[in-house]
């Protein structure tokens, strides 16, 4: 059964999967942004969108190797992980 979300409230979960991707609470992301706490939950609930603010949370994403990437195309979102080479081999 699909889901019945917004763009708005689409974006949030978004945003809200990448944060928990880099292991942050919402406190700390809006430590790394410049951004308050209450901030980063209103983006998280699709209350706030403006593009200064959402630059501000993918930038502090990126330094923790969280990358989330929307396609103008089909409207689609991605959220990435990377981790740093260790000498350990693949598990």
């Amino acid at each position: 059964m699909p889901l019945n979300l917004s763009n708005a409230e689409a974006r949030g979960r978004t945003y809200a999967a990448a944060r928990m991707m880099a292991g942050l609470d919402q406190a700390t992301l809006a430590h790394s942004a410049g951004l308050s706490a209450g901030t980063i939950s209103n983006v998280e609930r699709g209350r706030d969108s403006r593009s200064d603010t959402l630059r501000a949370i993918r930038r502090a994403l990126t330094r923790e190797g969280v990358l989330i990437a929307f396609s103008a195309n089909n409207g689609l979102a991605s959220v990435q992980i990377s981790f740093a080479a260790d000498n350990e081999e693949d598990e």
